[in-house]
């Protein structure tokens, strides 16, 4: 029998090891997958993993990949408070469609400006949706004692309809697009590439790393990373260290939902422009942090690694099923492949691994002597 044993205490180390080792088997795995699956599957792995540098698109394919993983790092490390304190916000995808939602809304709302001054507020807007969507399942999980995993749960496919009435309805633009779309935002309003050479990539990405280092060392170096330490435990040790765990789930919800807002706005002005459907604006960032942030034990280093392996490897799985023509559904496939890899080294490196029958066996000799 095999016992899985927690460790008491990891650090940075332990996350860049789990996800060195991800790496390594999200090759192998993908290679034997892509051998079933792929016509060329040597090919198809090889371009999975270098497919920046095919095609002379290197800054455009890097462009994205780094958005991506810059989404998905911010959102898990909101969620990573929460976490730590036993407080499970799943919701994020549904804060991430508010945010987008109460971006465009305060542009609709101010009689769509055309000024870059309008920017912030745009950006704040989509923060403060995120937040009001959070309190919802933080309201009454703290007043009712709700389960908030499944209301925050519940939240997101609210989000989602709102998104599907909101572009089908009032906030449907003049011009008939299919699926139905708002009128774009103005190029005053959406951030700049950082490079022109890489116009994919664009401010947003130094926007969510400044938010990693910030909220990276307030976790580490604050009161507020203690107490979350000290929640993680149980709510009476909470207690007795003198904290109010229903102000723990406020934080948590508050924190999270805003920054998962946050990313829905800079979605919005960053990458796509105008609000749609929400089969075209959900991405499933806000599920895939989910996994994120448990890849990268809650550690905001792990949690960065864990965003831009994984960020990079969707680009990758999706180049080749566009460019070699290969199964629409690789991309899933080696997504998947990635997460669980990374999940099984977390775990691996995260515990210590018993085999019970084995020492039971040895401890008579032992014994004996």
């Amino acid at each position: 029998m095999i016992k899985f044993i927690a460790k008491p205490h990891t650090d940075w180390k332990d996350s860049a090891v789990s996800v060195a080792i991800a790496v390594a088997l999200t090759l192998v795995i993908s290679l034997l997958v892509l051998a079933v699956t792929a016509k060329q599957p040597v090919t198809a792995l090889w371009e999975m993993m270098t497919y920046p540098y095919q095609g002379g698109t290197v800054a455009v394919q890097w462009g994205k990949a780094l958005n991506r993983a810059a989404y998905l790092a911010v959102i898990a490390m909101g969620l990573s408070i929460g976490y730590r304190a036993n407080v499970w916000n799943i919701g994020a995808e549904g804060q991430f469609a508010l945010g987008g939602i109460g971006a465009l809304g305060i542009w609709l709302l101010f009689g769509q400006p055309d000024s870059v001054f309008f920017l912030p507020i745009l950006i704040i807007s989509g923060v403060a949706a995120g937040m009001i969507w959070a309190a919802i399942p933080a309201l009454l999980k703290n007043q009712f004692n709700t389960n908030e995993l499944l209301v925050s749960l519940m939240m997101v496919y609210i989000g989602a309809q709102m998104l599907f009435f909101l572009s089908n309805g009032p906030w449907e633009g003049p011009v008939k697009y299919s699926p139905p779309q708002s009128d774009k935002l103005p190029e005053s309003l959406r951030l700049a590439p950082l490079i022109a050479v890489a116009a994919k990539l664009h401010w947003g990405v130094i926007l969510a790393a400044i938010v990693c280092v910030v909220l990276g060392s307030v976790l580490s170096f604050t009161l507020l990373g203690y107490r979350l330490s000290v929640a993680e435990q149980t709510p009476k040790a909470e207690r007795y260290a003198g904290f109010n765990p229903k102000s723990t789930v406020w934080i948590a919800f508050l924190v999270s939902g805003g920054l998962a807002g946050l990313m829905g706005a800079v979605y919005l002005s960053g990458d796509i422009g105008f609000l749609t459907e929400q089969s075209n604006f959900l991405q499933g960032f806000g599920f895939t942090a989910i996994v994120i942030a448990f890849l990268g034990r809650l550690h905001p280093l792990g949690i960065v690694l864990a965003a831009l392996f994984i960020g990079y490897v969707n680009g990758g799985a999706t180049w080749v099923q566009a460019n070699l023509r290969e199964d629409d559904s690789i991309a899933g496939y080696v997504e998947v492949i990635a997460l669980f890899s990374t999940l099984a080294t977390a775990i691996l490196v995260s515990h210590k691994i018993e085999f019970l029958g084995l020492l039971r066996s040895r401890r008579p000799e032992s014994e004996a002597q």
